[in-house]
């Protein structure tokens, strides 16, 4: 039965860590980032939390990222594409060595969360002797199946949007008139106003084109 593996690593151990030293808000999610087979595809980073022109700086000087360049602008977030270095595409191919795919990844100062797909079960095993192997440091959070998969009312969110907006659920921030304001649910999810107010926003967008469509 496929499989799905939440695991994270440090950014030192898998790319732009340079990035987030020198701009510390800053978050990241992948549009696309390598399937086992193509670790030539090229990786598009959704940035957000933080000013499009010191992320890209910040980018342009980090070792583990070549050519890169911003490919669009969505209100406060900033699409970037660009090529990893030889150490990155490495522990990529790692993760999706046994027929894995990577379904999403989130960066941040804290490291790199990763969920990835598995068509069996006892790949997630020889992924994870393969790390030891290479000594990359992955720590396995959480494995379920794919049909049991974290969703909100049936609509899959990233663990960020989902814990945010049942957060805000749970604080009444939908109620009229509102018992929590976004400054208050920020401060207890330990996040900037303006990253928790772009989560939100891309919540709310997943679930809407779920109900209407695009």
């Amino acid at each position: 039965m496929s499989t799905i593996v939440k695991a994270t690593l440090p950014a030192a151990e898998f790319a732009l860590a340079e990035t987030f030293e020198a701009v510390p808000s800053v978050e990241f999610d992948a549009v696309r980032l390598v399937t086992h087979g193509s670790d030539r595809v090229v990786p598009l980073l959704w940035a957000s939390g933080a000013d499009s022109t010191a992320v890209a700086e910040a980018l342009s000087a980090d070792d583990s990222a070549e050519e890169v360049a911003l490919v669009s602008r969505r209100n406060h977030d900033s699409l970037f594409r660009m090529r990893w270095t030889a150490r990155v595409r490495f522990v990529t191919h790692v993760l999706v060595e046994e027929d894995g795919a990577v379904v999403s990844a989130r960066g941040t100062s804290d490291g790199w969360t990763f969920r990835v797909l598995f068509p069996e079960h006892d790949a997630v095993s020889a992924t994870y002797d393969a790390c030891e192997a290479q000594d990359i440091d992955l720590d396995v959070t959480q494995i379920y199946h794919l049909d049991d998969a974290p969703s909100l009312g049936g609509f899959h969110l990233t663990d960020e949007q989902f814990t945010t907006v049942r957060t805000a659920l749970e604080r009444g921030y939908y109620k009229v008139p509102r018992e929590t304001t976004l400054e208050e649910l920020a401060d207890e999810l330990d996040v900037s106003h303006q990253a928790l107010s772009e989560r939100l926003r891309r919540g709310h967008l997943a679930l809407i084109e779920n109900v209407v469509g695009p």
